[in-house]
């Protein structure tokens, strides 16, 4: 376990290093500026599900960007500097060099999700009484906001941007090139966010059986991340989301994110360095 922590703990050190803090300091600034913005506008009742919806999507999106970027970037600059073949001569075997890696990305994807979740709560409770207040005054229910669920919602997101990380981490583990790292990353995010479509075409009796066969496969090898899409319902709605519901989704993100850093391990064991 030691080698595991000190490889996790000098990946999170060396990806704060590389302008993390900036990056989350104007992501933070653009997104509380974006939203003094917004009340100028007449959105009424609905201006907190548009915030909400800004927020949530941002996190995801640039936590996205953040976990393919980091993985692929921290995992080459150990095999281009050669120091992978040093840590790997010591008593460190490459299931721990992944984990690791995979750990320190986690750490920081984390410390994001906080940041995101963190600005978008002050955002939502500064405006939140305003609207309250211009919604009595004309009659119309109170517009809800639900504070833990957003903290339910934030770490949800965290386990979402979990499975992206260790996705990439598969997927960069037997790539050559950094390039086609970040490529293939992003496509396959972009197919395990859009899965409902592909479902549609499993389901459509009109898709041929080439396409549906193909379809069935890529929604077996990807997890459907449109399952952490619980927002709304968590924040702004006072059903809010069964308990069961919640345990699943936790459930899958865990589940998904130990099969595919189990990948990344077996790739990498037949990886030559």
């Amino acid at each position: 376990m030691m080698p595991i922590y000190w490889i996790a703990k000098n990946t999170f050190l060396e990806a704060v290093r590389q302008k993390f803090f900036n990056f989350l300091v104007i992501l933070a600034v653009v997104m509380t500026a974006v939203s003094v913005g917004l009340s100028g506008f007449d959105f009424g009742n609905s201006e907190l599900k548009f915030i909400a919806d800004f927020g949530f999507g941002g996190l995801f999106l640039f936590g996205s960007i953040l976990a393919v970027v980091m993985s692929v970037q921290l995992f080459f600059s150990e095999i281009e500097n050669r120091t992978a073949i040093t840590l790997l001569a010591k008593p460190v075997n490459r299931s721990a060099f992944i984990v690791g890696k995979f750990l320190g990305i986690w750490l920081l994807l984390g410390v994001f999700t906080l940041i995101m979740a963190g600005m978008l709560a002050i955002v939502l409770a500064v405006r939140q009484p305003v609207l309250a207040a211009d919604a009595l005054s004309h009659g119309l229910p109170e517009p809800f906001l639900s504070f833990s669920g957003l903290a339910i919602f934030a770490f949800l997101q965290w386990l979402r941007l979990s499975i992206a990380a260790a996705l990439t981490m598969a997927l960069t583990s037997f790539s050559q090139t950094y390039l086609y790292a970040i490529v293939v990353s992003f496509c396959g995010l972009l197919i395990a966010q859009l899965q409902y479509l592909l479902r549609d075409v499993a389901a459509s009796e009109q898709s041929a059986i080439v396409a549906k066969i193909c379809a069935i496969v890529v929604t077996k090898c990807l997890p459907n991340l449109q399952l952490f899409n619980v927002g709304q319902q968590l924040t702004l709605e006072k059903t809010g989301v069964p308990a069961g519901t919640l345990a699943e989704i936790f459930g899958y993100g865990v589940v998904w994110t130990i099969v595919l850093l189990i990948v990344a391990v077996l790739f990498f064991r037949k990886r030559e360095m």
